[in-house]
C-alpha cells in the first residue's frame, strides 16, 4: 500500500513537471471574439507620452491621461490559436485603432498593413496617433480590431479600452510661426507670420504677443482675449507683420523671437525663427558695343620669331611689327582696267565713224 501511495506521488510529480509548462504555454485572449474564434488578441501595451501601460485587457482604462498634442502609441500582440496538427494558416490580418469622437467629433482611425499568421503563431504591431491640439477635456473610447480569413471561415476579435484627455489650467502654445522668404538679398521686405492656441482650460484675457529683432529695427506687439473652447475661433490668434530690413543691415543670421505672454503676465511661451540676411552684389552694366561700320578690316595678327640666344644665356623674343591693314580689290575694280575699257570704246566709235564715211563716199 505505502509502495502505491509512493508510486501515484511520483506519476504526479512527473505529470506536474511535463504538464504544468503546458498550461503557461497556452495563449490568452484578452480580447471578445467576434467570428471564429481563432485569432486572439493576447497583449496591448499603450504609450502615452514617455509613460507606458502594460498588459491592458478589454475594458480597461489605460491609466495615464493624455493632453493635447501626446503621441499615443498601441502595441498589439496576435495569436493564431489553430494548433500545428491543424496547421490552418490565417491570411490578410488587418488590426484597426479607432479613437472615437476625440477630433471634434470625428473618429481618428489607424490601420496596419496586412499580414499572414501560421498556426501557433503571433505577431506584434504598432500603431500611433497624434492627440489634436483642438481637443475637449473627456474620456474617449479606443474600438480594436482585428480580422483576418482562414480556411475555416473568417476571423475576428475585439477589444475596447478608454483614454482619458486632460489639460493644464493655463496653456498657450504655437500654431505657426514662420517668416517669407527665409533669405533675402537685394529685396529686403520680409512677413512674419504667426498663430497661438489657447490649449488650456481656462480663459486668457489680455494676453500678448510679442515679436522683436534689435539689429533688424523690429518691433511688434499686440494684445488680445483667448476662450477655452478649443473649437471657437477666438481660442485662436493669428497675425502677419511685414517690415523691411535696411540696406545697411550686415549679412549673418538674425533670430527672430515670437512670444506669448498669458494668465495675467506669469506665463510665457515664445518660438524663434531664423531671417538669412546677405549682401546685395550690383553687377556692372555690359560696355556698349560698338557700332558696326560696314567695312571688312583684315589686321596680320602678330608673328613671334623664334628665341635668339643671347651671350648670357638667355633668349629675346623678337616680335615682328604689326602690318597695316590692306584692302584687297579685284581685276575688274582697278583703275587701269576701266581705262583700257574706256580707250577700247573710244577706238570702236572711231573706226565705225571712218566705215560710214567711205560708204557714202563710194556710192557719190
Amino acid at each position: 500500500m505505502v509502495k502505491i501511495k509512493a508510486l501515484s506521488i511520483i506519476i504526479g510529480l512527473i505529470l506536474a513537471v511535463f504538464l504544468v509548462p503546458t498550461v503557461l504555454a497556452q495563449e490568452e485572449n484578452v480580447g471578445v471574439c467576434v467570428t471564429g474564434c481563432k485569432l486572439f488578441i493576447t497583449d496591448v501595451d499603450v504609450k502615452v507620452g514617455s509613460k507606458s501601460d502594460k498588459n491592458l485587457k478589454d475594458g480597461d482604462s489605460i491609466s495615464d491621461e493624455a493632453a493635447p498634442g501626446d503621441k499615443v502609441q498601441f502595441a498589439i500582440k496576435v495569436y493564431n490559436n489553430f494548433t500545428d496538427d491543424e496547421d490552418v494558416e490565417i491570411e490578410d490580418i488587418t488590426i484597426t485603432v479607432t479613437i472615437e469622437g476625440i477630433d471634434d467629433d470625428d473618429d481618428l482611425e489607424e490601420e496596419t498593413s496586412e499580414f499572414d499568421l501560421k498556426a501557433d503563431k503571433d505577431k506584434k504591431q504598432t500603431l500611433e496617433f497624434e492627440i489634436p491640439l483642438e481637443v475637449d477635456e473627456d474620456t474617449f473610447s479606443v474600438l480594436i480590431v482585428v480580422e483576418g480569413d482562414s480556411d475555416n471561415g473568417s476571423q475576428e476579435v475585439e477589444m475596447t479600452l478608454d483614454l482619458e484627455v486632460q489639460k493644464e489650467d493655463d496653456e498657450v502654445r504655437f500654431l505657426r510661426n514662420s517668416v517669407t522668404p527665409s533669405e533675402i538679398q537685394c529685396s529686403r521686405t520680409v512677413q512674419l507670420s504667426t498663430s497661438v492656441i489657447n490649449t488650456g482650460s481656462s480663459e486668457q484675457d489680455d494676453a500678448e504677443l510679442e515679436v522683436s529683432n534689435a539689429n533688424l529695427g523690429v518691433s511688434f506687439r499686440d494684445t488680445f482675449d483667448l476662450t477655452d473652447d478649443p473649437f471657437d475661433e477666438d481660442s485662436k490668434f493669428s497675425k502677419t507683420y511685414t517690415f523691411t530690413v535696411a540696406d545697411d543691415v550686415a549679412s549673418g543670421v538674425y533670430p527672430i523671437t515670437s512670444k506669448v505672454t498669458f494668465e495675467d503676465g506669469r506665463s510665457t511661451e515664445s518660438e524663434t525663427v531664423d531671417l538669412v540676411v546677405r549682401s546685395c552684389d550690383v553687377e556692372s552694366a555690359p560696355a556698349e558695343e560698338e557700332e558696326d561700320s560696314g567695312e571688312v578690316v583684315v589686321v596680320q595678327p602678330p608673328v613671334t620669331q623664334p628665341t635668339v640666344p643671347t651671350g648670357a644665356g638667355t633668349a629675346q623674343p623678337v616680335t615682328q611689327p604689326t602690318l597695316p591693314a590692306t584692302e584687297e580689290k579685284s581685276l575688274f575694280q582697278s583703275t587701269g582696267f576701266l581705262a583700257a575699257l574706256v580707250a577700247g570704246e573710244v577706238l570702236l566709235v572711231i573706226i565705225a565713224i571712218m566705215i560710214v564715211v567711205a560708204v557714202m563716199r563710194k556710192r557719190s
